[in-house]
């Protein structure tokens, strides 16, 4: 039930933190260029002080919107969330000026709470998703076993009736009864493609399993992370950084947000992942760039990736809904909210049969 309802708020984060966090997320509209993605990067990292490395942004090409540059150091085998975390920071920027915005604690930061504890239920990485993919794999044995018993043994017009609609006016008993059959029916697909999508991210052997169906019976194949050249002269890393981003920028100027991970070591690339829609992981364009000499190593996109790749690169859209928009959305928010109603049905179901037993 936890999360389920976490999962409801889930599916809407985005359109929430637009409404709830408008001071740090957008600014007045803007003609001139950005600043340099370098400088913007040192005034963030004074900002949160050395202490707290920066390891990560997000880039709007919108000109509405603020830059966001994140600060995380995580400790995989610790137990509890605020020990998994040893800290987790978010600078949002005005890209135009360089003013700071607001400097977010995210490790304690509402949004981030339920998406943690929608994971791992604040239990930290190592417990809590074992934990919560071991209770998911259960609640799609039961879900089996739901439509098993929902599937009438006569097909007359009464029991046809009784199956797909709900009675009323009813007693309570029978109200229960069918809201937990009927709309468990009725969300039965949607609920188990967001469930099974959810194992994806507790264990890797579905995650690979599920890719090997779509890949026709054959093993997935990771991709390849290229490296950058061996620089033999000084070189400036902050110039082939600022190049790749303002070629990406040129050549994605309707895109939804940019994602740079700031990689350590010598040979490690400059990757830009880009968002091409709102909302959809799914649409994307993946580059690749020499931090030593800022030449493209390699890029690929949605279009490029196929079978069990393919599906996998939708599996989030899939999990929260957002694979066909508002309605997906909508329906992944009733589905949630169906969901975690349907424990509190079927207890009640079980309890007031175990109560007629125990009287009589």
């Amino acid at each position: 039930m936890i999360v389920s309802l976490t999962g409801c708020i889930y599916v809407f984060t985005e359109e929430l933190k637009e409404m709830f966090y408008k001071d740090r997320l957008f600014i007045q509209p803007q003609t001139e260029q950005a600043l340099p993605l370098s400088m913007l990067k040192e005034k963030a990292q004074q900002a949160l002080g050395e202490s707290y490395k920066i390891s990560r942004s997000e880039i709007y090409p919108d000109r509405s919107r603020s830059w966001i540059f994140r600060a995380s150091e995580t400790d995989e085998k610790a137990i509890g969330y605020w020990n998994y975390y040893k800290y987790y920071y978010r600078v949002y920027i005005n890209p135009y000026n360089g003013n700071i915005l607001h400097v977010e604690d995210s490790k304690n930061e509402f949004f981030q709470l339920v998406l943690s504890l929608h994971m791992n239920l604040l239990l930290g990485k190592y417990i809590g998703s074992p934990v919560i993919g071991y209770t998911i794999g259960l609640f799609v044995l039961i879900m089996f076993s739901g439509i098993v018993l929902w599937w009438p043994k006569k097909w007359t017009k009464k029991k046809i009736k009784g199956c797909f609609k709900i009675k009323w006016p009813a007693s309570r008993k029978r109200f229960i009864y069918d809201l937990h059959n009927v709309l468990g029916f009725y969300m039965w697909v949607p609920i188990m493609i967001i469930t099974l999508t959810g194992l994806v991210y507790s264990f890797k052997w579905v995650d690979n399993s599920i890719q090997f169906v779509f890949n026709g019976g054959k093993l997935p194949i990771e991709r390849s992370i290229p490296k950058s050249s061996l620089a033999t002269t000084m070189v400036n890393v902050n110039n082939s950084l600022d190049n790749a981003l303002v070629t990406v920028l040129r050549t994605n100027p309707t895109a939804d947000v940019l994602s740079i991970r700031f990689r350590s070591g010598e040979t490690a690339p400059v990757d830009i992942q880009t968002r091409l829609l709102k909302s959809k992981t799914s649409a994307f364009i993946w580059y690749y760039f020499d931090r030593n000499t800022g030449q493209l190593l390699m890029k690929y996109s949605h279009k490029d990736v196929k079978g069990g790749e393919k599906v996998r690169t939708m599996n989030y859209d899939m999990h929260v809904g957002s694979i066909g928009g508002l309605g997906t959305k909508l329906l992944a928010f009733v589905a949630s909210l169906i969901c975690a109603s349907l424990p509190i049905t079927g207890f009640l179901m079980w309890y007031n049969k175990a109560r007629k037993k125990s009287s009589g």
